[in-house]
């Protein structure tokens, strides 16, 4: 039996040591405890929140190394390995930074309004324009499309609403050529890009690039945001418009209670399905939060069946609360009993 030669293994070893340096591509997901938003929403003149409500996140390590990857999954409690999301999306995480603050800034827009509609007011809002939320990897336009770019016009039709955009794109053909109109850089300019080559799963015309409306909305001066462009993308959504709606009511919709939850939400109210949802009600459970609102699920998206899942297997002490709207969370919470 030959015997290999002492550079032969040397080289064998510090292959094996500088692999654990090397990026895998993968994110490793991990329970996050719930931020209480309490100081990070503020109302003068308002009433303090009677018990605390919690904005759910997921923590992760991005394009991690497989040392890492192995050591918590042993040691932490709910961990996910995923393929990366900044190489998932073909997005650098600089964009990814912007795009989460973007989303911030319009779930704060959303909860404003949506908070002083609920109490009777009738707040202006005004539609701006469509950001750039999901670009398909494939679509062979998507660098004609940046980011930061807002979308205001197609084939020099401006654009009044979400049902106009996509009216527009389903009556063409695939592969057909569109112009966009985009403010870029405070300038308008107008770019040619094609439509998805490919129909959807109905049978549609789509882009390879999925919008979402950017909306101004009048200001109340009472209304405070304090350092909470950090604290995440439109999962936060939900959770800061009950933060704001809590302050702004008379009564208290907490009433002691500790409530963590997570969503998105539209202009109209409607709660929409998030990710991270095992590592997200594990987090909530863990820092002692008695309730987890969740989105109910839908036709894609399982949230609800995920947490009540996780709360059985993981042997959870916290109740659930589904919802589908921004009126089906407050109902709930105005019925939660009193915690002494």
């Amino acid at each position: 039996m030959k015997r290999w030669a002492p550079w032969i293994v040397l080289v064998v070893l510090l292959m094996v040591i500088g692999s654990g340096f090397i990026p895998t591509g993968y994110d490793i997901l991990l329970a996050g405890d719930p931020i209480n938003l309490d100081e990070f929403v503020q109302y003068e003149g308002g009433s303090e929140l009677d018990g605390d409500l919690g904005m759910t996140y997921v923590s992760s390590l991005e394009n991690t190394i497989w040392p890492f990857m192995i050591i918590t999954k042993l040691v932490e409690e709910g961990v996910e390995i995923v393929p990366s999301v900044s190489e998932e999306l073909d997005m650098s995480i600089e964009d990814l930074d912007y795009q989460n603050k973007l989303m911030m800034e319009q779930s704060k827009i959303k909860a404003e309004y949506i908070a002083r509609g609920i109490l009777g007011e009738e707040p202006k809002l005004e539609l701006q324009g469509f950001y750039p939320v999901y670009y398909l990897p494939d679509w062979n336009d998507k660098d004609a499309v940046k980011v930061t770019d807002i979308l205001v016009g197609i084939n020099g039709e401006k654009l009044e609403s979400y049902d106009q955009l996509d009216q527009l794109i389903v009556e063409k053909e695939p592969g057909e050529m569109l112009t966009f109109s985009l403010i870029r850089e405070g300038q308008e300019i107008e770019v040619d890009v094609r439509t998805y080559p490919y129909k959807d799963y109905y049978g549609n015309t789509v882009l390879g690039v999925f919008f979402e409306e950017v909306y101004e909305t009048s200001k109340d001066a009472n209304i405070e945001w304090q350092n909470i462009e950090n604290l995440g993308g439109p999962s936060a959504g939900l959770m800061i418009t009950l933060t704001l709606l809590d302050k702004m009511m008379e009564e208290s919709l907490l009433k002691g209670n500790a409530v963590a939850g997570t969503g998105t939400i539209t202009i109209d109210g409607e709660v929409g399905p998030i990710g991270g949802v095992k590592q997200k009600v594990i987090g909530a459970a863990n820092a002692g939060f008695d309730y987890f609102i969740v989105p109910l699920d839908g036709e894609w998206d399982k949230n609800e069946s995920i947490a009540r899942m996780t709360i059985s297997e993981e042997g959870l002490d916290i109740e659930l609360i589904p919802v589908g709207t921004i009126e089906d969370a407050v109902n709930a919470l105005e019925k939660l009993p009193e915690k002494k």
